[in-house]
């Protein structure tokens, strides 16, 4: 019969990967459980979230969710990284965290992106990448272009206006001789 906290560890396993595209594994060994304590808090505040589980058990939900590969990945000690919409923002908790520690923990050892198996070095590219608020706001920049430059067209004296028009009808009768 199989041991109860384990088949209830399973079961969180099973709700939190259920529908996850994206999540990353890395070792946390040789931190503190005060590190670790901020660590997490870092990664929520960014909208992620770090699960401690055996490895076995998290092996288990894998495969049973059809996510085959990560049984090398899988040993010594592992936490489980999941992130919600925007991947980019707990990862870079994640770096970041490391690069402040002097033992630069934790250590990537991979992970799984929109369904994409990724190597150790998932962290550091996952990171590179923007934020979601931040690809949000190039494209608001973006859209907006057109129309602060049709504004600031439209503020100039009326006199640039007519210099507009008129090198605008020059164009369309050279256009039209051609």
């Amino acid at each position: 019969m199989a041991n109860p906290r384990n088949q209830a560890a399973v079961e969180m396993l099973r709700e939190q990967l259920g529908g996850a595209a994206t999540f990353f594994l890395v070792d946390y060994q040789g931190l503190s459980a005060g590190e670790f304590g901020r660590l997490r808090n870092q990664v929520r505040q960014a909208g992620g979230k770090v699960l401690v589980a055996k490895n076995t058990l998290i092996n288990v939900v894998l495969k049973e969710h059809g996510i085959e590969g990560f049984e090398g990945v899988l040993t010594g000690p592992t936490a489980l990284v999941l992130v919600g919409e925007d991947a980019a923002a707990p990862v870079k908790a994640i770096r970041d965290f490391a690069k402040n520690h002097p033992k630069e923990l934790p250590v990537s050892k991979g992970g799984r992106l929109e369904g994409a198996f990724l190597g150790p070095d998932a962290l550091e590219r996952v990171a590179k990448l923007p934020t979601k608020a931040q690809v949000q706001s190039q494209l608001l920049g973006t859209l907006l272009a057109p129309l602060q430059q049709l504004v600031g067209v439209l503020a100039a004296p009326p006199q640039k206006l007519v210099t507009v028009i008129n090198n605008y009808a020059d164009k369309q009768k050279k256009a039209q001789e051609a």
